[in-house]
């Protein structure tokens, strides 16, 4: 039988456009790349696409096409794709007040400071002057600074610096006599009146405090961060990000730990939870910071055998405020540095987390931790949220104030194996916001200068898989959105991140030159490379 030539070409044109027809209309179709879900199979797949800032479905470019069809097509070529980072343990406010202070890290001296302020006040004679990072470990003298160069440079206006880790601040006389503290000889505080000096300067009205969060989330973007757990707000602050999450103006999704006021248990009397902004988990603290010789140690520093540190809060108190959280159904992150103040927070923990739960209360940072007491984290189901680049800014120096416990410093493996998952930040603006150098100093435990060229303790190291996952998939974990976000799966949000390189598969000596093409956030595009 003989088919006309005409009815099978009309035959094939009207297939296709029915074909055509039958497609799922997409927001966003990216195609023929190399995307790293990090689902639990941490499969790769080709192409994925996205409907109303969700990922609509994941598999081949030609699977894809085949049931999707949109105006905004984006084929990769090849280049990589990861969920988008998320930052376990980070400071936003602090991250955009800092983009407007004077930036001190790296500086080699304290004279170098001086200079640097000099330079910063002679171009914007502000009526305080304030400025962050500084590092004395770094310096040929490490010993604490006093402010008499302070005095000297600037005698009438306030000059207020803050210490890399923020829990020692250097001020001038006239800071102090602004502020009303005990004039100590020195200008310096660790851990203590931080609170008053603060105060004293006049606070930012709303306008600026939205101008902050813009500023950090920008800088966030560019890094590829997507999300944050943002450890720590006062009640103004909640609410600025409250007012900008309403409005639409909050792009970046913010898991918020609030301070333990008054105010904000007023306000957050249950776990809040809407669009991109959650409150469900409160802040405390045990310690200050290894640097500055603030965290509480079981025993006295090896380089200062009178102090064995600060327990910050009494145990009365911690205990009043773990059975608010635990009565109020609120997640715990306590900041413990040192391996007492470690101790402490596990064994308080453990009075209400009698055994396996899924509290999900965290421990924050976890620097040096008793060997006796590693096990306390899987028992009680606790969760350890490090900063793999503390260890590698730290371990030049850190043995010094810790002698042989320094076997204890940074155990990162040993705190994965109680769970099998660990979450990873940066906790900045303590350290830089990318998010490559935690993947790096946790993978290759270097830091950015290569530094030691075998690594520092190894045996703590954690693979390329479980860096990826800790930056991801874990953190959202840790804070029950891992059915969220975290991977790119099927009904989760559309973040996502394109990076000029696959971090997982290039030479080390290339992974810290990784740069991000494009940041998403549901499906929009919040950031682009130039």
């Amino acid at each position: 039988m003989k088919i006309n030539k005409m009815y099978l070409v009309v035959l094939l044109i009207c297939s296709t456009i029915f074909s055509g027809c039958m497609k799922t209309n997409a927001d966003l179709i990216v195609t023929n790349g190399n995307i790293y879900t990090v689902d639990t199979a941490f499969s790769k797949v080709e192409a994925f696409a996205v409907k109303d800032g969700l990922f609509a479905a994941v598999g081949s470019t030609d699977k894809i096409l085949s049931l999707y069809k949109s105006e905004n097509v984006i084929n990769l070529h090849g280049v990589t794709v990861y969920p988008g980072f998320f930052d376990a343990h980070c400071h936003l406010f602090l991250l955009g007040k800092g983009l407007m202070n004077v930036d001190l890290r790296g500086a080699s001296s304290f004279d170098e400071i001086v200079d640097r302020l000099k330079i910063a006040y002679k171009k914007n004679p502000v009526p305080f002057l304030i400025g962050e990072g500084w590092d004395q470990n770094t310096w040929k003298d490490t010993s604490m600074p006093t402010n008499d160069k302070l005095n000297k440079a600037f005698p009438n206006i306030p000059v207020i610096l803050y210490r890399v880790d923020y829990h020692a601040i250097l001020i001038n006389n006239a800071a102090i006599a602004n502020a009303k503290v005990t004039d100590n000889n020195t200008g310096l505080y660790i851990d203590e009146f931080e609170k008053q000096i603060e105060n004293s300067v006049p606070l930012p009205i709303d306008t600026q405090l939205h101008e902050i969060v813009a500023r950090a989330q920008k800088e966030c973007f560019k890094y590829g961060l997507t999300s944050v757990s943002d450890a720590g707000e006062e009640y103004e602050e909640l609410m600025i990000l409250d007012s900008m999450n309403k409005s639409g103006a909050l792009k970046i999704r913010v898991d918020a730990y609030m301070y333990p006021t008054e105010e904000n248990f007023k306000k957050y009397d249950k776990p809040y939870n809407y669009r991109r902004l959650r409150v469900s988990c409160i802040k405390l603290f045990q310690d200050g910071a290894l640097g500055s010789r603030g965290a509480y140690l079981l025993n006295p520093y090896s380089d200062e055998p009178n102090t064995r540190g600060i327990q910050v809060i009494s145990d009365e108190d911690f205990r009043s405020l773990l059975r608010w959280a635990y009565e109020h159904g609120f997640q715990v992150a306590t900041h413990c540095i040192g391996d007492a103040a470690n101790r402490a927070a596990l064994d308080m923990y453990s009075e209400l987390l009698t055994g396996s739960n899924d509290r999900r209360w965290r421990i924050e940072h976890c620097q040096v931790i008793d060997s006796a007491d590693m096990y306390k984290f899987g028992k009680y189901s606790i969760i350890p949220s490090v900063q793999p680049t503390h260890c590698t800014s730290d371990m030049l120096w850190a043995g010094d104030r810790l002698g042989n416990r320094i076997v204890n410093a940074y155990p990162y493996k040993q705190l994965l194996n109680q769970f099998g998952w660990i979450p990873c930040g940066t906790d900045f603006p303590v350290e830089n916001v990318n998010p490559v150098r935690t993947f790096f100093a946790a993978v290759f435990r270097k830091n950015s200068d290569n530094i030691p060229p075998a690594g520092f303790q190894m045996e703590n190291s954690l693979t390329k898989e479980e860096a990826l996952r800790s930056m991801t998939i874990w953190p959202a974990k840790a804070m029950f959105g891992d059915m969220n976000k975290g991977s790119i799966e099927v009904g989760k949000y559309a973040d996502f991140i394109i990076t000029d390189r696959d971090i997982m598969t290039v030479p080390e000596k290339d992974v810290m030159n990784t740069k991000i093409i494009e940041t998403y956030v549901g499906g929009e595009s919040v950031y682009k490379a130039n």
